[in-house]
This record gives C-alpha cells, sequence and structure tokens, in this order.
C-alpha cells in the first residue's frame, strides 16, 4: 500500500492560501498597485511565492511533483474511460505497461520506475490525485451480442414503446422476468493462515436452481411469484410457507414452456390487470421468447385491452426493469441466507426447504423491493419515459474526453466490439471405433481417407432382368 504523508511536528506551512487569492496577488503587484512586501502581508502569502510567480510561467503545485505531468496524467485518465465505456476495461498490470509503452516511445528514462515499469504504488497512487474520475471495480462479463446493442435499435425501440405507454398508469405497467436462483452461496473474503496455500471452507454446494417468474409494476408493486421446479412430480412440502400467493409447478427441464407461461399469464398477472377498469390500458414488458405467447393468452390480451412489449434482443441488461434494478439485490440476500443454511445444515438445500427461504429473502428487502422496482423503470426509461436514461449508457452516449486521444484506439474499439466474424469451425467426420478403442491422429487420417474413397467410388447398377 502507498505511504500517505504525514506532516512533521514542527515543519513549516505550505500554501494556507487559496488559488484565487494568489492570482489576486501576482495580479496587484503587476499592475504596480502595490509592492510585493505589501501584497505579502495583505493576503498572508510569502513574498518568495510571490517573486516565483512573477518571474516564472512554470506553476508547479505544492508539494512533491509527480513523476508523469499533469498533461499526461489527463491523457491517460481519458484513455482508461474510453476503454472502460467500450467494453475493454484495462487492469493495473495494463495501465502501467502503458505507460512503460508511453515512456519507451518517447524515450522517456524515469528513474523512479524500474524499465520504466511503474510499480503498484505509483498506480494506487495515480488512481488517488484521480479518485473523482476513476475507481478500482469488479468487472461483469457480458456476450459480444449485448455490446452489439446500436444506438439505432434503442431509437427505434423507444419510438414504439412511447406511442404504447400513452395514456397508461404506473399501475398497469408491468414487467415479467424469469430468473434462476441456484443452491450456490458463492465465494466470500476470509480470514486465513498468512502462508496458507489454500483457503478451504466445508459447506456442500451443488449446481441445482429452481426457476422463478417475477413481476413487478413501475408503481413498485411485486406480484406473487411463480416457481418451477425441475421434477415430473409436484409434492405438497414444495408448496408450504412460501411467499402469500406464490404459484408453484414442474417442468422435465426447470425452465419456462409456453404451457408454463400460459398458467402464469392466467394466474399472477390476468387477476392482477382484472383489479383495473377492462377499458383500460394495460402493458406487460419482457423479453423476447417464442414461449411466451399462444393464442389463449393473445384473445385474454384483446379482451381485457394488455398490449404485449418486447424488448429488443440482448438488451435486457439495459431495458429490463427487473434485472436492471431487482435481481441483484434479491440474490444477495438469498446468497446471505443459503450461506446461513449451510453453515448449520449438511447436503444441498432441498425442495421443501426451498419456498421458506424464498418468502425469507423476499421480505428482508422490505421497503426497498417497492424503490428498486421504481429505480428500474426510471433507469431503463420507461417511467417517467426517458430514453436518454438507457442512451446515455450506450459507448455513443458518452463525451468524448477533451484530452488528446489517438483515432486508431477508437477505431481498434469499435472493431472489437462491433466484430462480426466467428471462428470457423471444421465440418466434423465421424471415425468408425469398436467400443474401447483409442485412435492416433494418423490413424484418424487414415480412417477419413477410407471413408472419402469409399465413398468416391462409383455405384454399380443394378441390372433388370427379363
Amino acid at each position: 500500500m502507498p505511504v500517505p504523508y504525514k506532516k512533521r511536528l514542527g515543519s513549516r506551512d505550505y500554501q494556507n492560501y487559496s488559488t484565487q487569492e494568489l492570482e489576486k496577488a501576482v495580479t496587484a503587484v503587476k499592475n504596480g498597485k502595490m509592492s510585493q512586501r505589501k501584497a505579502a502581508l495583505m493576503y498572508g502569502i510569502p513574498r518568495s511565492t510571490i517573486q516565483n510567480w512573477m518571474k516564472s510561467n512554470v506553476k508547479l503545485k505544492t508539494g512533491g511533483q509527480t513523476v508523469l505531468s499533469y498533461e499526461t496524467e489527463q491523457e491517460l485518465v481519458g484513455i482508461i474511460q474510453v476503454t472502460s465505456d467500450w467494453g475493454y476495461p484495462l487492469e493495473s498490470i495494463e495501465v502501467r505497461k502503458l505507460v512503460q509503452s508511453y515512456c519507451n516511445a518517447n524515450k522517456l528514462n524515469i528513474r523512479q520506475f524500474k524499465e520504466n515499469l511503474p510499480g503498484i504504488n505509483w498506480f494506487r497512487n495515480f488512481l488517488r490525485r484521480h479518485k473523482d474520475l476513476l475507481s478500482l471495480k469488479k468487472a461483469q462479463n457480458i456476450k459480444r451480442s449485448r455490446a452489439e446493442i446500436s444506438p439505432i435499435s434503442i431509437h427505434e425501440y423507444f419510438d414504439r414503446l412511447r406511442d404504447n405507454l400513452a395514456g397508461v398508469t404506473p399501475n398497469n405497467i408491468l414487467n415479467y422476468d424469469e430468473t434462476n436462483i441456484s443452491d450456490d452461496p458463492g465465494a466470500t473474503k476470509i480470514v486465513a493462515r498468512k502462508n496458507g496455500k489454500h483457503a478451504d471452507r466445508l459447506m456442500d454446494t451443488s449446481r441445482t436452481s429452481t426457476s422463478v417468474m417475477f413481476s413487478g409494476t413501475a408503481s413498485g408493486k411485486l406480484l406473487p411469484p411463480y416457481v418451477v421446479y425441475k421434477s415430473l412430480q409436484l409434492y405438497d412440502t414444495w408448496t408450504n410457507y412460501g411467499p402469500e400467493g406464490a404459484i408453484y409447478n414442474r417442468s422435465k427441464s426447470g425452465w419456462f414452456d409456453t404451457h408454463l407461461f400460459d398458467d402464469y399469464f392466467f394466474r399472477v398477472a390476468l387477476p392482477y390487470f382484472k383489479k383495473s377498469l377492462k377499458e383500460e390500458q394495460k402493458v406487460m414488458i419482457g423479453d423476447n421468447c417464442s414461449s411466451h405467447l399462444s393464442y389463449k393468452v393473445v384473445k385474454a390480451c384483446i379482451e381485457y385491452n394488455i398490449r404485449f412489449i418486447f424488448l429488443p434482443p440482448n438488451s435486457t441488461h439495459l431495458t429490463q426493469p427487473l434485472d436492471v434494478a431487482y435481481f441483484r439485490p434479491f440474490k444477495g440476500v438469498w446468497r446471505s441466507l443459503l450461506k446461513e443454511w449451510k453453515l448449520k445444515n449438511r447436503g444441498v438445500l432441498p425442495k421443501c426447504q426451498f419456498p421458506s427461504m424464498l418468502r425469507q429473502a423476499i421480505e428482508s428487502l422490505g421497503n426497498k423491493s417497492q424503490k428498486n422496482l421504481i429505480s428500474g423503470f426510471r433507469a431503463c426509461g420507461i417511467y417517467p419515459f426517458n430514453p436518454t436514461e438507457v442512451s446515455k449508457r450506450l459507448p455513443e452516449g458518452f463525451e468524448p474526453p477533451k484530452v488528446h486521444m489517438a483515432e486508431v484506439l477508437i477505431k481498434t474499439l469499435k472493431q472489437e466490439r462491433f466484430k462480426t466474424e466467428k471462428p470457423t469451425v471444421p465440418k466434423r467426420k465421424a471415425l468408425k471405433l469398436l467400443p474401447g478403442q483409442s485412435v492416433s491422429v494418423p490413424e484418424a487420417l487414415e480412417m477419413i481417407k477410407i471413408k472419402e474413397e469409399v465413398k468416391n467410388e462409383p455405384k454399380s447398377k443394378k441390372v433388370k432382368l427379363n
């Protein structure tokens, strides 16, 4: 860690005045309104400081100077911000190597750096100097298909959304989304022996998960969840002590299909909309999934004046209110409760315990649940309607840094983010092997060669006998 500066007892004070007062004092002396001695007494500034500012145009800050100039550090800050905006953030070692390449390219020999590579203490002090512009964060990996969301598709979505939301009250704007609740509480930092190689914790975890459909309105109301177990049967103990009004079902895959979504719609969404007047316009917002529409659902939507609005593909991290503001705090509470249960019990969480754990997680959020839903609809620009809430989070929505930035860097970032080329996968050819038989590369090539020769042999024509 960088050593923080501590003022030594008895040392003289540095810069007990503002920059504005210094400028006033220097201007007054330059204009002949007062002498340097009088300006020093009036503004409380050392006479030698005023002399230095009168003689030289080089204005250095008080105290120790940085290795790189102020302009160079500002340009480095701009590069870090732009690369982060385009989805290619730099790690600490990459920032340090970037500085090393800059020093080597400009033939600089920085004695404080070993082979022009800054140390970790320089990097930490660099972040401290620019804490208003930069911070260390844990990066979240997103698929390239999500990164390829363009402002054009977002603008087209909001153009359609504006017409569909005209005159709709927040109580009648419903967002639904399916999420996966796992049996793994995740890794956490612990205190362990310093020289130990491993830090293990005895806790049974598995990859099993349960699918839950959540629904929330723009007014902050959370509807009862719809739980789908991965099973062919449904037992009574799997439905006890759960959230009030929750619905339980099962499927072979553990995910929603058309039948299950129909059941969710008629048992959760439609009963809620029936509380409003039939002629009032109602809106359901969700991802564009083929299993979310059927003839029965469309017929009911026409009867009760309900419109479905599908989100642009691969954009739920920007346009789905539940995804943006609700699921993360909910799953944080879920992992805490799950860890507490696993520290007291052995094995995976049984399905009979899942409903009560789900109820505890939802109730633990309390009033935050309503605030998170309202914030999610606001952040997604749905209610209040504000497309700039989403567009400003796209790379094109960021203002360019007010420092020199190489055009080749921006061009490279664009090519990487919107890259459409995919690696070519060679066509596979099955090898005929006996059970337990292995094969080497030459043997595999020989088998393929024989197979091709047999395939290319002319087929004998069948002769019909009269």
